[in-house]
């Protein structure tokens, strides 16, 4: 099983094994919670995509670097090293180890004294979504040659630069990010206000900041998406389906 080691001027600050979904940033909802300015509150996520894990950037203020290099979308090899703001991330393997989807993604080290903490009620909350997402991706998981459901944004209201959009990476952003798949237009949007993670068949959505609506209920925390669900970002209206496509 990979694992990350978090690091800060050469000290070990925290160890995680590495699951089908680590999401690292500075909000308390995050695997790997980092306590820095420089880090945004959902920065970045390791996944694990077919045979090997991947980093993708969440539209971060600062960006997310492999190797010195700045990455939007990466794939990690043994030994390479992550930086996001001050702090550095040693992604590594070992060999004969299976990855297993229904892994906790819980820290196995943890120093006393720093100020990385997860709170345990809001840890337990995550770990168990995570579960869920992915224990039904599993359960969805087309066979070969079948079709596979992509999820797709249709702009029913509100000011946009094109009528539908297609989630075909693993993270979506909606919000004014210039990063952002759906960009909200306007002085005073949400630079990030929501992220839709692709996780097997499934997606799900995530508030970032502002005050999104699913079928008119707010969006609190995470939220797996349904076909036909009505989503009110800051002033947009979008509907989620998912389009059948040939695997």
């Amino acid at each position: 099983m990979p694992k990350i080691t978090l690091q800060f001027k050469n000290r070990l600050l925290k160890q995680c094994v590495v699951c089908a979904t680590t999401t690292i940033g500075r909000l308390p909802d995050n695997v790997v919670v980092i306590d820095s300015p420089a880090v945004s509150g959902h920065h970045a996520c390791v996944f694990r995509e077919g045979d090997h894990f991947v980093v993708e950037d969440l539209a971060s203020t600062n960006g997310t670097f492999v190797n010195g290099k700045r990455v939007t979308r990466h794939a990690l090899q043994h030994g390479d090293t992550m930086r996001l703001g001050k702090h550095t991330i040693l992604f590594e393997t070992v060999d004969g180890e299976q990855f297993d989807a229904q892994e906790r993604a819980e820290p196995i080290m943890t120093n006393p004294g720093e100020t990385i903490f997860l709170e345990a009620d809001k840890y337990k909350s995550l770990l168990a979504t995570l579960r869920e997402t992915e224990t039904r991706a599993t359960a969805e998981a087309p066979e070969p040659a079948a079709t596979v459901n992509v999820g797709v944004l249709r702009v029913l209201s509100g000011r946009s630069d094109q009528p539908e959009y297609k989630l075909d990476a693993y993270t979506s952003v909606v919000g004014k990010s210039d990063s952002a798949l759906v960009r909200l237009q306007g002085w005073f949007k949400p630079k990030e206000a929501i992220a839709i993670a692709r996780s097997g068949a499934s997606y799900v959505a995530t508030g970032l900041s502002g005050t999104t609506f699913i079928n008119k209920q707010p969006l609190s925390g995470r939220r797996t998406l349904e076909d036909g669900d009505v989503l009110e970002v800051s002033g947009l209206t979008l509907e989620f389906r998912l389009e059948a496509k040939s695997a």
